[in-house]
């Protein structure tokens, strides 16, 4: 970013990115903890020794991947609160506690599920929120895109069907989300990892909430090329 990019509002301690897998939110803790001098909590993924399992069948690991995965992210969330950081001004996670549940619906059968209910109910409670959600949106083409573009290997039997069930569950929990301030934005047509202008947009909308849900439709490249060339005065 520039110079003149936004500064952290007083208001913002702590920002979840969340988005579904592939989506970029990783990608855009980085940046954002490079320009603010942030402290970063990355969700454990190729840690959990289950993940690869559970992608070659959902049905017979999906307990234990998405315990081990609850449990992680407890200990790093509770962990962060504890430890002050006098170094950092700003956290940025690359997840959202709360959206644990989203995987729990879609692949736990229903005992697992009451358990895993009971289980995440009592550690919920002790994790605090955000100041700031943002979830990244894409289709699920553009999503198998840049999965298949990131190329780790645990990730090459994922089924597309898979994804699509986990994109519109996203979708479902975040029209439904009302816990924190929330920016919704659509991905499909920006690449903030490349175009400097395209990030500072997102940064721009982040630092301006204040409360409530605001969706952000990012122009394309293209197009805003196009409305720079009609602002611009014929000589």
């Amino acid at each position: 970013m520039n110079k003149t990019e936004p500064r952290i509002p007083s208001h913002l301690n702590f920002i979840a990115i969340e988005g579904v897998i592939g989506v970029g939110k990783t990608s855009l803790c980085e940046l954002l903890a490079e320009s603010w001098n942030g402290r970063l909590i990355f969700e454990e993924v190729d840690e959990n020794p289950f993940l690869p399992k559970f992608y070659e069948d959902r049905k017979a690991y999906a307990f234990q991947t998405q315990l081990w995965f609850l449990l992680s992210r407890y200990r790093q969330l509770s962990e962060a609160v504890v430890q002050q950081d006098l170094f950092h001004r700003i956290t940025i996670s690359d997840y959202l506690f709360a959206k644990d549940r989203i995987f729990a619906n879609i692949n736990l059968d229903d005992d697992e599920l009451q358990l895993y209910n009971h289980v995440a109910g009592t550690l919920e409670a002790q994790i605090p929120r955000p100041d700031l959600v943002v979830y990244l949106q894409a289709s699920n083409e553009v999503l198998l895109r840049r999965i298949a573009r990131r190329g780790r290997p645990y990730e090459f039997n994922i089924d597309p069907t898979y994804i699509g069930l986990l994109n519109e569950a996203y979708n479902h929990f975040f029209f439904h989300y009302d816990k924190t301030p929330l920016l919704v934005v659509n991905t499909d047509n920006i690449d903030f990892m490349s175009d400097r202008g395209d990030l500072e947009e997102i940064v721009e909308q982040m630092v301006n909430i204040r409360s409530g849900v605001t969706y952000y439709q990012p122009l394309r490249s293209r197009d805003k090329a196009a409305i720079n060339n009609r602002r611009t005065p014929e000589k």
